[in-house]
Parts: structure tokens; sequence; C-alpha cells
């Protein structure tokens, strides 16, 4: 049997800009890391390991001892995965070369990691848009402007024109950063986009979809076949950056979605990307998980926003909703940052006693559970509340 060490680096799609090397993140992200290390040990196996450093906050630790079975042998450091025997696979958040040489790692399914790095940075890249909406809209699946790669600030002028509102968006980048919401191109954003394109090569452009709701249909490779592997309904904030996820079943989400757009098309575009990746097969080889972030408005789905070829924080509600929340129930799955750790401890203190978590049977019947402990200088969280 194969053990799967799970890391979480969300700095993956800004090291993938990188043509090598170890790629250094901004002290916040890092910080974010850190903080939310632990969020591996809720969407693994049970028989997987998570690579962590070693975890102060015992009273988290023993209170998720209630819900996460042997939580306690589910941890390994760095050293351990390096100088484990047994056949073993590493599952970061996202491949990329940072991940790699930090953890020795040359082979991942029995190829050449770099080989499957290069794959992964191609596919990653916000590029991959305009190939799939092209092939979109030759199905009727999508009736909007296909994104378009530009390398210069005048040709996003003429589109600007065309448009008046666009939405330019750096090749790799995560979390919102990275996309530039533009109503007046003013000398400002003119310097943003050329810094992007200076750094990266070029950007994507596309106009602005008016929205109702963000989305994502989340795929998994299994055994040489790319299926669905469920729905997910997420909020972001005005700059794009994620806020939250609904937890719910599939059946729920899919009927939230459907509220805005219309059911046979959603099914359609859902079987379109499973034909879609299974013919890239190859070039996937070694990537597990994709998520596609799609919109919803006024009847119409915008069927690719971007393409996600790692862990997704959809990803990660979905399989925390099957595993551990019980049947039937609601709820959200949220991060929250704040300036201090004294604040943090407060905020979290608050949120327990209004909302008293019940567990039955190692699943979440209700109320607030911190997925992630607090520790020295912890500023970030993720949570649950289900209702």
């Amino acid at each position: 049997m194969t053990t799967k060490f799970h890391i979480f680096n969300p700095e993956h799609d800004s090291a993938l800009a990188l043509e090598s090397g170890i790629y250094t993140p901004k002290p916040q992200i890092q910080q974010f890391a850190k903080d939310l290390s632990t969020l591996p040990l809720w969407y693994s196996d049970k028989e997987d390991k998570v690579i962590l450093h070693e975890i102060s906050d015992q009273e988290w630790l023993n209170s998720v001892g209630n819900i996460i079975p042997n939580i306690k042998d589910k941890i390994a450091s760095t050293d351990e995965y390096k100088h484990f025997q047994a056949p073993k696979r590493l599952m970061p958040w996202g491949i990329d070369n940072t991940v790699c040489r930090l953890t020795s790692t040359t082979q991942i399914d029995g190829e050449n990691a770099d080989d499957v790095i290069k794959r992964t940075k191609i596919l990653s890249s916000r590029e991959q848009t305009q190939d799939v909406l092209t092939r979109l809209k030759e199905k009727g699946l999508f009736d909007g402007f296909v994104s378009q790669k530009i390398d210069t600030v005048d040709k996003i002028r003429n589109i600007h024109k065309e448009f008046g509102k666009i939405v330019v968006k750096a090749p790799w980048s995560s979390s919102g950063r990275g996309v530039l919401f533009i109503d007046e191109l003013d000398e400002k954003e003119t310097k943003r986009i050329e810094k992007i394109i200076e750094s990266q090569g070029f950007v994507m452009a596309e106009s602005f979809f008016e929205k109702e709701i963000d989305f994502a249909i989340e795929f998994e490779e299994t055994d040489g076949r790319w299926q669905f592997a469920g729905y997910s309904l997420f909020t972001t904030d005005e700059h794009g950056a994620y806020k939250q996820n609904i937890l719910a079943s599939d059946e729920f989400l899919k009927a939230e979605i459907c509220k805005h757009a219309d059911a046979e098309k959603l099914d359609k575009i859902v079987e379109f990307y499973c034909e879609y990746f299974q013919e890239r097969d190859e070039v996937l080889r070694g990537n597990k998980l994709i998520g596609v972030d799609m919109m919803a408005g006024n009847g119409r789905i915008h069927p690719c926003v971007e393409i996600n070829v790692r862990h997704t924080m959809g990803i990660v509600a979905r399989r925390l909703y099957d595993k551990y929340i019980e049947p039937g129930k609601t709820g959200y799955y949220a991060i929250i940052r704040q300036n201090t750790t004294d604040d943090l401890r407060k905020w979290n203190q608050s949120q327990t006693q209004a909302f008293p978590s019940t567990i039955s049977n190692g699943k979440i019947a209700q109320g607030f559970v911190s997925l992630t402990p607090i520790e020295e200088k912890t500023v970030f969280q993720v949570y649950v509340v289900v209702e």
C-alpha cells in the first residue's frame, strides 16, 4: 500500500509562475500557510499522513480528536517523509518546484517531478480558459466573449473601449490576487498591467460578467478516469478573494445553482469537462484533482472563469461535509483573519459560546468548530458553523 503524505502549500499558483528555483512567498502568505497547515487533516483519508510542524495547542488537538480518529498518528514531519522507506506519494495542495525541492521529491506517480511540474504550469495558466471557452461556445454552452491573451496595454485599451468594463488577469495567481476589475483604465491600472506582463509575459482579458453567484465544479482522477467529484458554492469579497463555502449535499448545492442557471446546460457542462480532462489524461498525469470556477446570473452560466489544477477550497468543503458533517445538515466553511493572536482567541471564544457544538458519532451535528489550532502568533483560522 502506498502512503500518501499531504502538505498545505497555498503559495502554489505563484510558485508555478517561476521557471525554476524555490519561491519565497510574501510574509502574509507564509503566515497563512503556517496557520492553516492542519487543513489536510480534514480532507485526507484515514491512512494518510500530514506533514506538519509540532502542534502546541493541545486543547484543540484533544477536541478535534473526538472527530478525527487517531489524529496524532496522522501527523508527520518533513524528515519522516524524506526517510519513509515504504511506498509513498506526496500529495501537496498543488505540485510545484518549491514543494518538491523542500521535500526532496523527484518522482510523482512514477514520473519525473520536473516533467509533471512543467505540464501542471501550462495547464494551470489562465490562458487555458481561451481554448476551453472556444470549445464550449462551439457546443452552445457559452454565449459570451472568449477571454483573450494580451501582451500590450494598447490591446487592453481596445478591449476596454469595446466593452467598457473588463477583467484583466495574471496568468498565474490565486485567491483573487492578480485579478483586476477595470471600469476606468487609469495610470495606476495601466502600471499594474504592465508589471504583470513584464513578470509573466502576458495577461488574459475578458468582458465583465454580471454574476449572481460564484460556484465551481470539482473533478477527480481515479484509476485513470476523470469523474465529477461535486459542486462548490462559495462567496468572494469585492476583489475576488475567497471568503467561504456553503456546506451541504450535492443535491442541495445543485438546486441552489439552478435557481440562477439552466439545469440541463449545467449537466452538459459537467459532461463536457469529464470528456475534456479525459482527453488530456496523459498531460494531466501526476495531478489528481481539478476545480473549475464558474459564475451564474440572469439564467446564464460563465462556465470557465479559471481552471485550478490542484486542491481547492471547494474540494475541501465537499470532503469535509461528506466525512464529518451530519447528513442532511447545512452550514458554512470559512476563513477569518484577525489583527493579533489575542483578537483571534477572543473571537474564537465568542463563537464557541454563541454556537456551542454537538458531536455525534464523529460527525458535527451543530455549532461552531475550529478546523485549525490557535498557536503563538496565529492570526488566520478556518472554521465551520453547522446550523
